[in-house]
């Protein structure tokens, strides 16, 4: 894919000791004592080391892609969905980055996601409780179909409530368990630090530019942050309770992880509704602004030479992205009189 044969910073020496160690006593690697699951289960795996993770994030977004197209389908274009999704800066830096857990989060997320529009709370509640033992990111995930559901009139209420509060039970138990009788500790990690502004102060401390800030907020999704807000009008009501529903969760992942990788979880609401938006315009103009903003934000998470500079790719992107919306101006704007 062009990206550098390995990143510069990365928290695989982390995950590979969870993955031999497991429930060892004692750990030092802090919050990655904790998210047990993905290193543990590669561990058992009869392969190189790189092959286990690159083979892992290969397969946990081709099937996190297929699960998101499946579920956006009867309203938006799956192929435009699976184009904003697998060149969005979190796919494309865990393609650059594969030493995590994350490919696996977003597939969950995919499925709470397909759970949602299908209204399988129980499947959802299953998926969150095996989920939390990935990465913390499960259990903030889950809450957002809890309160979107506060915004429908599902009788499956009560369902998404407790499956919510089950990943969160199960997820604070664990940590408690084996801070208490295994000698684990997350403090040590600057995200534990919560009365100090945890990542998030971290993170506006070192980048001082508010250019540069900007540029990583504007990175997880390019200006499809701009197609799903113009989609939320059209898109359908479990699309956008959804998208409120995850409003509070994904301003807590910010708050506790680097924003611009806290952001690209929020592709299970900003992808389907980016895709609406693009879907339902000019088919040449939504895939032209679809194409051009993925190299942008491949480019971005990658790092790869392949490409142009950000600088050069933001032009057409721009103005093809200016296209999409004289574009649906005129059509969405004939179809909302016809209607």
């Amino acid at each position: 894919m062009g990206a550098p044969p390995q990143p510069r910073l990365s928290d695989r020496a982390e995950y590979e000791y969870t993955g031999r160690h497991g429930l060892a006593p004692s750990c030092p690697v802090t919050i990655y004592c904790y998210r047990i699951l993905v290193p543990i289960a590669l561990e058992q795996i009869p392969l190189n080391p790189e092959g286990r993770w690159r083979g892992l994030q290969w397969l946990a977004h081709t099937a996190t892609g297929t699960v998101t197209a499946i579920a956006v389908s009867p309203f938006a274009s799956p192929f435009i969905a699976s184009t904003l999704l697998q060149t969005s800066y979190a796919f494309s830096f865990t393609a650059y980055d594969p030493y995590t857990p994350d490919p696996v989060v977003f597939l969950i997320a995919a499925l709470i996601l397909y759970c949602w529009m299908h209204d399988r709370a129980i499947a959802a509640a299953l998926i969150a409780v095996v989920g939390v033992f990935a990465k913390e990111t499960v259990a903030l995930i889950a809450v957002a179909p809890a309160i979107a559901v506060l915004l429908s009139d599902r009788r499956t209420r009560l369902r998404w409530w407790a499956g919510a509060g089950l990943a969160w039970i199960v997820l604070l138990f664990f940590h408690w368990y084996m801070d208490t009788f295994n000698g684990w500790s997350i403090s040590k990690n600057p995200a534990a630090n919560f009365s100090s502004g945890s990542w998030l102060v971290l993170w506006w401390r070192n980048n001082p530019s508010l250019v540069r800030k900007a540029l990583m907020l504007f990175s997880p999704f390019g200006w499809a942050w701009v197609f799903a807000i113009a989609g939320y009008r059209v898109a359908t009501p479990a699309i956008r309770q959804l998208a409120i529903g995850a409003l509070v969760p994904i301003a807590a992942l910010i708050y506790v992880q680097t924003p611009e990788r806290a952001l690209g979880n929020a592709f299970f609401v900003i992808v389907p509704l980016a895709a609406v938006f693009l879907s339902r315009i000019s088919p040449v103009a939504g895939w032209a602004a679809a194409i051009t903003n993925a190299l942008v934000t491949a480019k971005i998470g990658l790092s790869t030479e392949w490409l142009p500079a950000t600088s050069i790719l933001l032009v057409p992107a721009s103005l093809t992205a200016l296209w999409a919306f004289a574009t649906s101006r005129r059509q969405l704007g004939i179809r909302s009189d016809g209607a």
